[in-house]
């Protein structure tokens, strides 16, 4: 037992860094415009490397460093949101709505009002503005007056925050029907498409999957693809419309894998950008079944084309890290990746913890760099 607990938390560990690499590598590409252009900045091969060559930086120092998204600082509130959900008994939906809320304050410099004390909004890196969606901002906005948002969205930007609900379900046992459920519910709290809402629900199932099993080959990834997609249908229903189209493109992204042209080929030519939810789940499975031990090509493979690269890339990253494990990243993802030592504590959190400990060792977190 103790030695599979040490396996998950490597898994855990291996997701939630894996992510934020992925975020980082794709995220100076997020709006090249296409592979041709990424080819014509970083040459043949394109990018496959953290570029630090932040032109919109003025503090010098921080290019040392490799940058991540609003992906990531939305994970980050993510776990704090369900951490605080379940010590204190709030309904966790609620609890990661006011966590969102917090983000979302650093976002735009309002004095909102904050429900709990988070030591992520002491860390200015995280009040940073990296490129935040339209869609998560307004929706945002909207529960800050007390309001219901109202869009039809099925943008990745509630997708690209769900990955700790899938691993904390793994670590403590919760049904995968309940890992589904609060999965969609977290993406609806901003997008409220189905399709966003099926594609958030799958993801965190497989995740919890490949954290929970042992995932060798790329036969036992389609097999988790399938139970995720069994557990959605039963949850949501198979007479949708759009539960035939997400399972459409699912099925395309898997039979595509085995297609003899270059990965970028295929998804810029039979997949798609990225910019929606159920695209940037494909190609992160994509990429996944392509590199199913390979976690450099992995997510070379999911930036490099044009669309949504930080998100498609933080998605890959998610799962191939719930497959392989932290020990598994490669050390040129992890020297410079930034705040590092704080995504490996809140890591910690999700999958060794005992209750109440959200609040341990807050001064910290704030230290980390």
């Amino acid at each position: 037992m103790e030695a599979m607990n040490e396996i998950l938390k490597d898994k855990v560990h291996g997701s939630i860094i894996g992510g934020a690499c992925g975020d980082a590598l794709g995220y100076v590409v997020e709006f090249v415009g296409s592979y041709t252009a990424i080819v014509r900045r970083y040459g043949e091969g394109g990018l496959t490397e953290y570029d630090t060559n932040y032109s919109w930086l003025n503090d010098d120092g921080l290019r040392e460093k490799a940058l991540f998204s609003d992906d990531t600082q939305m994970t980050l509130y993510t776990i704090e949101g369900l951490l605080e959900g379940i010590d204190s008994g709030t309904p966790i939906i609620d609890a990661i709505r006011d966590a969102y809320i917090a983000w979302y304050a650093g976002q735009v410099g309002d004095a909102v009002m904050i429900t709990y004390d988070s030591p992520l909004v002491r860390i200015d890196e995280l009040n940073q503005r990296r490129a935040p969606g339209n869609t998560c901002l307004s929706a945002l906005s909207e529960l800050v007056k007390g309001s219901r948002p109202y869009n039809d969205s099925k943008g990745c930007g509630g997708i690209m925050r769900i990955a700790p609900i899938g691993l904390y379900g793994a670590a403590h046992d919760w049904s995968l029907q309940q890992i589904a459920e609060i999965a969609g519910e977290t993406a609806e709290l901003t997008h409220l498409h189905p399709l966003s809402t099926y594609s958030s629900a799958a993801c965190a199932v497989i995740i919890a999957l490949c954290a929970k099993t042992t995932v060798a080959t790329p036969e036992d990834f389609r097999n988790i693809i399938a139970e995720a997609i069994d557990v959605i249908t039963e949850i949501y229903g198979e007479e949708s419309q759009f539960m035939s189209v997400f399972k459409r493109i699912i099925s395309n992204a898997i039979g595509l894998a085995s297609d003899s042209r270059a990965d970028w080929e295929v998804i810029e030519n039979a997949i798609g950008g990225g910019w929606v939810a159920e695209e940037t789940l494909a190609i992160a499975l994509f990429s996944v079944l392509r590199h199913i031990d390979d976690f450099n090509g992995c997510l070379i493979c999911a930036v490099n084309h044009g669309g949504d690269s930080d998100s498609t890339g933080a998605v890959a990253g998610n799962i191939l890290g719930a497959i392989l494990g932290y020990t598994a990243i490669p050390p040129k993802f992890l020297t410079r990746l930034q705040l590092k030592d704080l995504l490996l504590a809140y890591a910690d959190k999700l999958s060794v913890r005992k209750k109440g400990s959200r609040q341990e060792g807050v001064a910290q977190l704030c230290d980390y760099g």
